[in-house]
């Protein structure tokens, strides 16, 4: 499960942004920042249904809120990122906002999570590049992508 949600890793400032990304061939990406340490970023970029992932890249076919999603997270240099000055897709501007949730969360907090169908709550055991490892509250341990990972909801709050 660590391996496949990119292995146990804290991520420097920066998680969210959205940004253009340039490739080795010179095309320009828009997508968003999932991970940065030192000179290294992973940034999630749309794909179409028909995309494969390839070699440094990871496919994370993700669920979005109403509809299917899919995203192809690539590696690269920080030098191959400049901030997005075009207005972003709404597919990714909700990515983005999952991803900055997902940054702010911390190992040993309680959450909630999508468990199949259902919401549930455990305690985030450990972060990983692009999710967690969350423990249930009958001990089960899942792997969980980030964008299905938010915090608890305060003991009496209101829930929708």
């Amino acid at each position: 499960m660590r391996e496949r949600l990119g292995g146990r890793a804290s991520s420097e400032p920066g998680v969210g942004e959205l940004v253009m990304l340039t490739t080795a061939t010179g095309k320009a990406l828009p997508g968003v920042v999932l991970f940065r340490r030192g000179a290294t970023v992973d940034v999630w970029v749309d794909a179409p249904e028909a995309a494969h992932s390839v070699h440094n890249e990871t496919d994370l076919s993700v669920p979005a809120r109403s509809r299917s999603h899919r995203g192809l997270v690539r590696r690269a240099r920080l030098a191959d990122i400049a901030p997005l000055r075009v207005p972003a897709r709404e597919s990714l501007g909700v990515v983005a906002a999952d991803a900055r949730v997902f940054a702010a969360l911390s190992e040993g907090q309680r959450i909630r999570f999508q468990d199949g169908g259902d919401l549930a709550e455990g305690t985030l055991i450990e972060k990983c590049r692009f999710g967690g490892l969350v423990q249930r509250d009958d001990g089960v341990i899942l792997g969980v992508g980030f964008r299905r990972l938010w915090p608890a909801q305060a003991d009496g709050a209101t829930r929708n």
